[in-house]
């Protein structure tokens, strides 16, 4: 019992892993087959049961919830509701029927072409009439219905025109078909479509706007001056933030390069004894820097490193460049050094320990 449940996973861990790491190196069609089909299917076989486990998981977790009514257990009845019927859009209810024009007379064909415009404001009257006078196909109205009684109520519905009152049942003979299971979640129209545009959506957004007041007061926490490094993160977080909003255009060359300049000091600070030779060092470049300015008409034409819009697309396409990809670099360090504990047994957390 023991081999079952510790040594024969580890075996097969290593085992597949090793036969994969193998397949990048060894030029042998069996392998390579294996490594580019199989094991990439076997990958989303073990996804799909993990997201079937996690749901469930997800599920006992707020019912239990609801049952012993923990604190805010109410939003565990919303997350149950919106689970059910998310499950029941998606593999119960296609809500995704059409209507299928199967014959015409030429005579009505403009009459419906008419109507079907002006019910569905969708495509154009002369593509509708030419697709109806198309007598090699069935025309296909360009609408979703989310149940069959509300298509027959759409060709049954009176319409007025011309002073006279017509129904689209009574000048074609249709039929209500739906589309097939899969391509209905995609659909715009459908029950499950609508579930996301106009729940999930929403929702998500709600959320994200809300994350806003998180990150402020994140970065708030972050740009409190410590050290260096938050001086430095100070620094560059204001002057993304000015450069990303119209109020940065607005700021002068001379605004900037002051800031410039007490930046280059505070750097140098510790390199001066004397705070008096600081402070007129510090006094004399700022107006040495407005003076060259003036003379130099900056107010027409100013250097691209007193623009805060430079100055922000600079610290975006290099240092946090730099910096992203020392992230990436370190993930895929801990992803190679993780594989490699895996493969030879070290690494024995998916057992339990």
């Amino acid at each position: 019992m023991n081999f079952l449940k510790r040594q024969l996973p580890l075996i097969i861990v290593m085992s597949v892993g090793l036969l994969t790491l193998f397949g990048h190196f060894i030029n042998y069609e069996p392998i390579n087959d294996f490594v580019d089909n199989d094991a990439t299917q076997w990958f989303d076989i073990i996804a799909a049961f993990a997201i079937f486990l996690g749901a469930l998981n997800m599920l006992k977790l707020q019912i239990l919830k609801i049952a012993y009514k923990r604190k805010n257990w109410q939003y565990s009845v919303l997350a149950v509701s919106g689970f059910f019927f998310a499950i029941f859009a998606g593999f119960f209810f296609r809500g995704a029927n059409y209507i299928e024009i199967n014959d015409i007379e030429k005579n009505d064909a403009n009459l419906v072409s008419n109507i079907i415009f002006n019910k569905t404001n969708k495509s154009t009257q002369n593509s509708i009439y030419e697709n109806l006078m198309d007598s090699n196909k069935d025309y296909k109205i360009d609408h979703v219905f989310i149940t069959k009684k509300e298509a027959d109520n759409f060709m049954n519905e009176p319409f007025i025109f011309d002073g006279k009152k017509y129904q689209l049942s009574s000048l074609v003979r249709y039929t209500v078909k739906e589309h097939p299971w899969g391509a209905h979640v995609n659909i715009e129209g459908s029950l499950f479509s609508w579930m996301f545009f106009t729940i999930f959506t929403p929702l998500s957004a709600t959320m994200f706007a809300l994350l806003a007041f998180f990150v402020a007061s994140a970065s708030y926490r972050a740009f409190r001056i410590r050290n260096f490094e938050a001086t430095l993160l100070l620094i560059a977080g204001i002057i993304l933030m000015l450069g990303r909003v119209p109020l940065g255009e607005l700021i002068p060359w001379w605004a900037i390069s002051t800031s410039i300049i007490f930046g280059v000091f505070a750097l140098i600070s510790p390199f001066f004894k004397n705070k008096i030779v600081f402070i007129s060092s510090l006094l004399s470049s700022i107006i040495f820097v407005i003076i060259v300015g003036f003379i130099m008409n900056w107010n027409i034409e100013t250097p691209n490193i007193f623009k805060i819009n430079f100055l922000q697309e600079w610290i975006y396409n290099y240092p946090t460049t730099a910096g992203s990809r020392a992230l990436m670099i370190g993930i895929a360090l801990g992803i190679i050094g993780t594989s490699f504990r895996i493969i030879i047994g070290k690494e024995k957390s998916f057992l339990g320990d």
